[in-house]
Order: structure tokens, then sequence, then C-alpha cells
């Protein structure tokens, strides 16, 4: 991206993301948040209950490391890497999933939480983020977005954010990752008994403070989300002590969640699912899901009304495209033109099609990112809202 382009996004996001936010609920986001799934965050829970004590060198943490790839897997990602690092006379992993965005050169949006535990079981700490997480990645797999996303399990916080110091050292630093945001949920279960009805927006307060604003900017849009998309009200406070640590240290913006009502229970063998709230994890995983398509600036998928006819739909698919992409067409359809853009609003194909034709187009010669197509129908007033896919 440009230096221009650059300065000129962050401007968009700093104004969009302002103490003044004053956007509607979109209907778009509601409908991907209504599928956060209580059933499948409790399975989720009970499995890494049942995995047991996840500690350095030992079995419950690597098979719970093989259980979290496989789960990602079932979602459809492939861009799934262990980092690996040293510690002790372990080695250890950090997880690192990929999702493609459409900034070329991509620019990151990263999502993390830990899946290491301390003398217990970690159901809260940090279970909880971590079914937060996969349950933030099963929804969006299929949505386009802008920023590229990094979904992060690190390994090795409970003994000092090693993972996450590790990753930030070797992988962010010497390749310079254009970092837009990190967002660490850590600690979200809350308290069996009690009303969990808040959640901690945590914001830069440290050294150094060149990223403090635009964190304190970030921070007040995740409060208004969270607002907008779940039952849960919100309280501001410091970030420390976790994963986002590391990243705030090397000058990049952070955010996270943790839980206002603050278990006693993170750290000991009761650290266990009776003692928190599935529920309150629910709601977590309802704002991060918001929070995360729109710092990931994602956007509608597949199926669009056209022109004058009334309840008639395009289908586009497959969505992502590799090598060609294919339609539907409402019936009656005659002859119509086809155009094809790229992120930046250029036209790739313009191309007439009659009625009968072969209804797909080669896609072999563009660029991975999101596309747009539009459909200009003959008999019909106007186009197609743009159709978007997501080019492999």
């Amino acid at each position: 991206m440009s230096g221009i382009l650059k300065v000129l996004l962050i401007s968009l996001l700093l104004l969009k993301a302002g103490s003044s936010f004053s956007q509607a609920v979109d209907p778009f986001y509601l409908q991907l948040v209504n599928q956060v799934s209580p059933d499948t965050i409790l399975a989720n829970l009970q499995k890494l209950e049942s995995l047991g004590r996840k500690e350095p060198g030992s079995a419950p943490l690597n098979l719970t490391a093989d259980w979290l790839i496989s789960k990602y897997q079932s979602f459809g990602y492939t861009d799934i890497v262990r980092d690996t690092f040293q510690y002790s006379a372990y080695q250890l992993y950090n997880l690192v999933i990929t999702k493609p965005g459409t900034i070329d050169p991509p620019q990151y949006l990263i999502i993390c939480g830990h899946y290491d535990t301390y003398h217990g079981p970690g159901v809260n700490d940090n279970g909880s983020g971590v079914a937060t997480i996969l349950e933030v990645a099963r929804i969006i797999s299929e949505i386009p977005t802008t920023r590229t996303i990094k979904f992060i399990n690190f390994s090795a916080e409970e003994q000092g954010l090693i993972g996450s110091a590790h990753y930030v050292s070797n992988t962010v630093v010497p390749s310079g990752l254009d970092i837009a945001l990190v967002f660490n949920i850590d600690e979200v279960g809350g308290v069996a008994g009690m009303v969990n009805n808040t959640i901690t927006c945590e914001r830069d307060e440290a050294s150094p403070a060149s990223n403090n604003a635009v964190s304190w900017h970030y921070t007040d849009t995740l409060v208004n989300l969270t607002q907008m998309y779940s039952e849960l009200q919100t309280h501001i406070s410091y970030a420390y002590g976790s994963d986002y640590v590391p990243f705030q240290q090397a000058g990049k913006i952070i955010i996270g969640f943790y839980e206002t009502n603050e278990s006693a229970y993170p750290h000991t063998v009761n650290d266990n699912l009776i003692n928190m709230s599935p529920e309150y994890v629910t709601q977590i995983a309802k704002a991060s899901t918001a929070a995360s398509l729109y710092f990931s600036g994602a956007v509608p998928v597949n199926t669009v009304n056209i022109g004058n006819i009334a309840q008639d739909m395009i289908k586009v698919f497959p969505n992502p495209a590799a090598q060609r992409i294919y339609w539907e067409l409402p019936a009656g359809t005659a002859g119509y033109v086809l155009k094809i853009y790229d992120a930046a609003g250029k036209l790739l194909l313009e191309r007439v099609y009659t009625s009968g034709e072969d209804y797909s187009a080669d896609l072999s010669s563009f660029k991975s990112g999101l596309l747009a197509l539009k459909f200009e129908l003959q008999g019909n007033l106007g186009s197609t809202k743009i159709v978007k896919i997501l080019k492999k």
C-alpha cells in the first residue's frame, strides 16, 4: 500500500473509530453475529476442560494444539502454521492461522489468545478466549475481508508471554508486518452465580505512548460495537500482562477483552467449567464477531437483488473462487453485460453475453483479492448491486 493510501486509510479508520461513533446496526453484521452458537461454545469449553492441564512439555498441551488445528481445518482454513520455539527443554508451538484479505501488500488484523494453562485445566484462563476465537473463525471463514486476519493461539503465555514475544521478535519485527490492530482475548469466562453482564475493554496506557491515542480510538469503537451487537455493558481499563504486550512494546496498536467479574480460580485446579459462565462467553463471542467483522473490513457475498426484478436473485459460485466463476440469472434473462472490477474500482473485464451462452468467466489472469461483478441486464432498469467474491 502506498504511503498516501495508508495515511488516508488510517485517517478514515480513526474517523470511524472516534468517540462520536454513530453507526447504525449493520444487518449483514447482525446476521452473522446471530450465528454465534451457545451449544458450539459449550462443546468447545467441555473439550478444553477434558484435555486437562496444558503446561510446557505435557501431552495435554500437544493434544490441544492438534485439536485446535483440526478445528481450524474443519472451518476450511488451509494456511495453518506451527510457529515453533524453544522454552527450557521443551519445543512449543504458537498456532498461526491466516485468512487472506484484499489489500496487497497485506495489512493485518491479529486476533489472539493463549491456549496454555497453569496448575489446572484453564477453562476460563484461557479456554474462554480460545473458544471465543474459534467461534469467530468459524463464522467468518468464508466472508471476504479487506484486511488479512491472523488468528493466533499463543503458547507459554503463563511462563511470561514467551510465545508472543517469540512471534514478535522472530516474525513481526524482521518481516515488517503491517499490523493495523492486535485484538487480544484473555480470561473472559466470568464467575458462576454472579451477574456477568459487563466486559472490560482494554486500551494501551503504557510506554511507548506513541501508539496510545489510536488504541483509545479503537477501544471506543470496541465499546460501541459491544453494546450494539451483544447484551453486554462495558468498562474501560488499561491493557497489561497478556499476549498483546510484546506487540505494544514493538509500537503496534492493541486492544483487548478481559472479564469484569474476576474469577478467583485461574492458575488453580478449580479453573473449570462449573466455576464460570458459558452464557457470558456466548455474549463475548457475539461482541468479538462484530468487532472482527468491523476491524477487518468484512463485506457481504454471494447474492443480491437486481434492477426492477422483484424477488429474483443472482447467484454467484463458488466463493471464494480460483480459476473460474459461475452464476445463475433470473428466469427469462436474455442478453446482458458483465463487468468485473478489482477492489480499487479498476475495470478488469467487460463482456457481452447472449442468451444461452456459457454462464461463467475465466479468473485465472486476475490477482488474488476482492472482485466485484456487475451485471447489466437487457430490458431491466439499471444494473445489479455489486456481487462481491474473493479470488483465491
